[in-house]
């Protein structure tokens, strides 16, 4: 009997061993994508910005897509001791690991993107701004009627959907290659999700069921929409980030953090929209832990 236990004993400690080391050797990522409203000073020309980087140094944000950075990009990143791409008055990456190589990708206003090392693991991030052809939030707020038809060719057109194209296929050497070097696209879309704009969730969005086309288009090429993989009920967990300042405004999930590549797993996803004194942003951040696979 006794040798039974030191059988049992030994293997018992045999398998503890090896899932501690399996819990050490496990490497999280924690992605955030935020648009920071005018450099974060439209809470104080000083104080703003640094209630940005209290928002980002909280979360414990290992990688930031910026949005509307305008000026206060290379000061946050200082404030962090990140490293810091500056791809335009409007987007930045901040990363707590070195920012190793810029890619192509499409007009500067519009994307920018890296290859950051973590830990020797290469990953492609972007940073992307598309723009609102179509102000369905304001007609819903009047309580107007929506042109399916206007909506539907506005968003499918080149200022949203086509600019989503633009971007895709110019960062489309990189996706290729997502199987060995993963691609995390992250930024603000403005525009919902097909996956929010559902027949369960009509009565929260104006009666409406909406196939936006960006969403769409992500979906088929391979990309996961990381928060709602995480959160697949949008009656349970709606994700909003617009707008924490505007509580009166339409309420919309329109940042976004997609992946591709199979060393990647999306483990945690949520947003952001609280700050002890002033929340310093009209978009809730998102972020996102991934885990990244050996």
């Amino acid at each position: 009997m006794r040798n039974v236990w030191n059988t049992w004993k030994y293997v018992l400690t045999i398998l503890l061993t090896t899932a501690i080391q399996a819990d050490v050797q496990a490497q999280y990522l924690k992605v955030m994508t935020f648009n920071i409203w005018h450099g974060g000073r439209e809470t104080g020309e000083e104080e703003g910005p640094m209630r940005v980087v209290n928002v980002i140094r909280d979360s414990g944000a290992d990688i930031v897509a910026m949005q509307e950075t305008y000026g206060s990009g290379e000061r946050i990143a200082e404030a962090l001791g990140y490293h810091f791409y500056l791809r335009s008055t409007n987007l930045s990456i901040l990363s707590r690991y070195p920012i190793v190589d810029t890619l192509d990708a499409y007009e500067p206003f519009n994307s920018g993107a890296v290859t950051i090392d973590v830990g020797g693991q290469p990953i492609v991030v972007a940073s992307n701004w598309l723009n609102y052809p179509f102000d369905y939030w304001d007609l819903l707020e009047k309580g107007q009627p929506i042109d399916s038809a206007e909506w539907r060719e506005q968003f499918e057109g080149e200022k949203n959907a086509g600019i989503l194209r633009e971007i895709v296929a110019t960062l489309s050497p990189a996706i290729e290659n997502s199987d060995r070097v993963p691609v995390i696209i992250c930024g603000d879309f403005n525009t919902g999700s097909h996956l929010d704009w559902v027949p369960e969730t009509r009565h929260l969005n104006g009666g409406y069921v909406m196939p936006f086309p960006a969403t769409l288009l992500m979906e088929q090429w391979g990309f996961i929409d990381s928060f709602r993989e995480i959160h697949p009920d949008p009656m349970t967990m709606r994700g909003i980030t617009w707008s924490p300042a505007f509580p009166q405004a339409f309420q919309d999930r329109i940042d976004y953090i997609f992946y591709r590549g199979n060393s990647l797993k999306a483990v945690n996803s949520e947003t952001i929209d609280t700050h002890p004194v002033v929340y310093p942003s009209d978009h809730a951040a998102v972020m996102t832990t991934f885990e990244i696979k050996k």
